[in-house]
């Protein structure tokens, strides 16, 4: 993964910049989000807010340590807005009321729970991302968040710069996000294109 972690507006205007280049030339336009939160619980005099929102497209990740930010990122709003792009995320209930504090609307976004689970876990009625993930990519990804717990979860909200677990953190997050999406909708085109266009074949092709 190439990171960017920064609060910096100008920052972000840049990678967002260059991220348009890239997804102008990909026919999916598909982006992974992933929001971490200002504090564990929230209460309505007291609700949770972003700290950190993570954008990922291929191998490229913003870490964006907005509860910190300079100055807001008129970019970021005009990025997330509208159906340009395919917003995926692992368990979005949250997130739109959370990003909506921020003045942060995504409308075109997946949610990955809602799409595909492991039909081979059969011990955990509700699967959290690194299960899906180990499934889909990788069985390395179950580890993805061991060593952060409460103590690690309540820092997001802290000074930049973060500890580089943290940063490591949210960047794996969001990049995994992605890669699962994008192999999905890989497969689901897959077995579309194979059904549309299916054929009796004589041997092998090659």
């Amino acid at each position: 993964m190439k990171v960017l972690y920064t609060n910096m507006a100008s920052s972000v205007d840049a990678w967002l910049t260059a991220i348009e280049s890239t997804l102008a030339a990909s026919e999916r336009k598909i982006v992974g989000v992933d929001v971490e939160y200002d504090k564990l619980r929230g209460s309505s005099s007291y609700p949770k807010k972003a700290a950190f929102i993570q954008l990922c497209v291929g191998t490229k990740v913003l870490v964006y340590h907005i509860c910190h930010a300079d100055e807001k990122s008129e970019k970021m709003y005009d990025f997330l807005y509208g159906w340009r792009y395919t917003f995926a995320r692992f368990c979005t209930a949250e997130d739109r009321t959370v990003l909506g504090l921020s003045k942060l609307y995504i409308h075109n976004i997946k949610d990955i729970q809602m799409i595909w689970r492991d039909p081979d876990n059969t011990t955990k009625q509700s699967q959290g991302l690194k299960d899906v993930v180990a499934a889909i990519i990788d069985p390395f990804y179950l580890k993805m968040k061991d060593g952060f717990g409460r103590k690690e979860h309540i820092m997001w909200a802290n000074a930049p710069p973060l500890p580089p677990d943290h940063i490591l953190y949210a960047a794996r997050d969001a990049y995994a996000t992605y890669e699962v999406y994008r192999r999905l909708d890989v497969f689901e085109r897959g077995f579309f294109s194979l059904y549309k266009h299916s054929e009796k074949k004589c041997g092998r092709d090659w």
